[in-house]
């Protein structure tokens, strides 16, 4: 007889942006950590927004991904057509909507334990690293420099 306790179900991931976002930055963040750290997060690229196409698509995703534990949906932007898309979509689920998407924002997402972590907790520590990572630097070239 095994002891041993079956694994806590898995948060869904769902990425969702304009054009082509989602894709080129989930293949850019497994480029780096590599694909295990981001089985299973599954990236819809919207094109120009809102379809009936989309609208299925992303019903679907978030039925197909969620196992239990819920969906934590990182969006390219707050407001825009995808975002609202996601959060009719998820009206028969637990889902946490997160914007701003980044690729900071993937790579904390495959250190984290989606097993051992809530939605909301997957969210904060993302939106978290997505904030930090953003930054403004202003260079003002010195006198031999503006010469050169």
């Amino acid at each position: 007889m095994s002891t041993e306790q079956p694994a806590s179900p898995a948060v869904g991931i769902v990425l969702l942006g304009h054009g082509t976002t989602a894709s080129v930055l989930l293949e850019a963040a497994k480029t780096i950590v590599g694909s295990d750290g981001l089985d299973g997060v599954v990236a819809i690229d919207a094109g120009s927004g809102e379809t009936p196409r989309l609208t299925d698509q992303l019903c679907d995703v978030i039925a197909q991904v969620d196992a239990g534990a819920g969906v934590l949906v990182l969006v390219d932007l707050w407001g825009a057509s995808p975002c609202n898309c996601a959060q009719r979509q998820s009206q028969q689920h637990i889902t946490v909507t997160v914007a701003g998407l980044n690729l900071a924002m993937l790579l904390k997402l495959a250190a984290l334990d989606r097993h051992a972590q809530s939605a909301e907790s997957l969210g904060s520590a993302c939106a978290d690293s997505g904030r930090r990572a953003v930054q403004v630097q202003v260079h003002t070239p010195t006198t031999s420099e503006a010469s050169a």
